[in-house]
């Protein structure tokens, strides 16, 4: 080979080395906390001059011993809020609205409540632990008026990684940063104060400083299709009758925050095995998860109450 070749083929051999090698500049400097603490200021600021602000989600809610999930509405504009909460398995709903001057709980058994503290109203009539004045600005990554003073610990990108204020700690997940100049806000925050906690994820924001939130996960959902496709929706009973014949007992359970059997008593909950639908959780993904659950929720109910009579009518031999 002659020295031209010889360093044509070096030179291609070096070049393609260095194709597989990503050129990395210098690694960006760290935020100084005064920087952070600075930017925060400025995009509560910036924020907080948008008073009129909506979102739409899903929330699951726990106190340590029961627990639920749903749709969640929020309207803002200034102190006035309008919260709705819709949950697809028990299709139950309900709408809390009002100011500083105080609340108004609607769609709950017992007719309409109000009093002058949202929280308060939500906590006796539901049991629920939504602190709504701070979640106004919580949800949107801020520090809450009016509150105790609070500790923020700021993620790598210089946005709030956790908040503690009050006794909670709220703890973010935020989308990719746009470049748009305008504000972001997060797609989902999980705050907890002891047994009390609230899981939301912002499936939308609007208004003039909103951003996309998280897209919307379909995994659920192709899960819960595909189980609902292989059973006889308009007669559950005749799938029982089916799996009767074959020796199978199972009974079929619905998942929200817990797992669960209904129409089926405790009795024969301890006879038989629950199987529980794929697809169906604690989070509604998209409207037609939730139109889902709704026939899951369904089915389930007339299939186990049908189990719960063939088993009354059969009880388990004296050995």
């Amino acid at each position: 080979m002659s020295a031209r070749a010889l360093t044509a083929a070096a030179l291609a051999a070096l070049l393609s080395a260095c194709a597989g090698q990503a050129v990395r500049g210098p690694a960006p400097p760290a935020l100084s906390p005064a920087a952070v603490e600075a930017a925060q200021v400025a995009r509560e600021s910036a924020l907080r001059e948008q008073s009129e602000w909506s979102l739409s989600g899903r929330i699951a809610l726990s106190n340590g011993r029961n627990g639920g999930s749903g749709r969640i509405e929020w309207r803002q504009n200034g102190a006035r809020y309008e919260v709705a909460l819709s949950a697809p398995v028990t299709r139950q709903s309900w709408r809390l609205s009002g100011d500083a001057a105080g609340a108004r709980l609607e769609g709950l058994e017992g007719g309409t409540r109000s009093g002058p503290d949202a929280a308060a109203l939500l906590r006796e009539a539901t049991g629920w632990e939504i602190p709504i004045a701070a979640l106004s600005d919580w949800v949107r990554g801020l520090r809450a008026q009016g509150q105790a003073p609070a500790d923020v610990r700021y993620g790598a990108d210089g946005r709030p990684a956790r908040i503690e204020q009050g006794g909670w700690s709220i703890d973010y997940r935020w989308p990719a940063a746009e470049g748009s100049g305008r504000p972001s806000l997060p797609s989902r925050l999980d705050a907890v104060r002891g047994d009390a906690k609230v899981k939301l994820i912002v499936d939308e924001w609007q208004g003039s400083a909103s951003v996309a939130g998280a897209p919307l996960q379909g995994a659920q959902t192709v899960q819960l299709r595909n189980e609902l496709a292989a059973l006889n929706l308009a007669d559950p009973a005749a799938d029982l009758a089916v799996n009767l014949a074959a020796g199978d007992l199972s009974a079929i359970g619905i998942c929200g925050y817990a797992c669960n059997a209904p129409g089926l008593s405790a009795d024969s909950e301890r006879r038989v095995r629950v199987r529980n639908l794929s697809g169906t959780g604690d989070m509604i993904e998209n409207a037609e998860h939730e139109r889902l659950m709704r026939q899951a929720a369904a089915y389930a109910r007339t299939y186990n109450a049908a189990l719960d009579a063939w088993l009354r009518a059969n009880p388990p031999s004296a050995d």
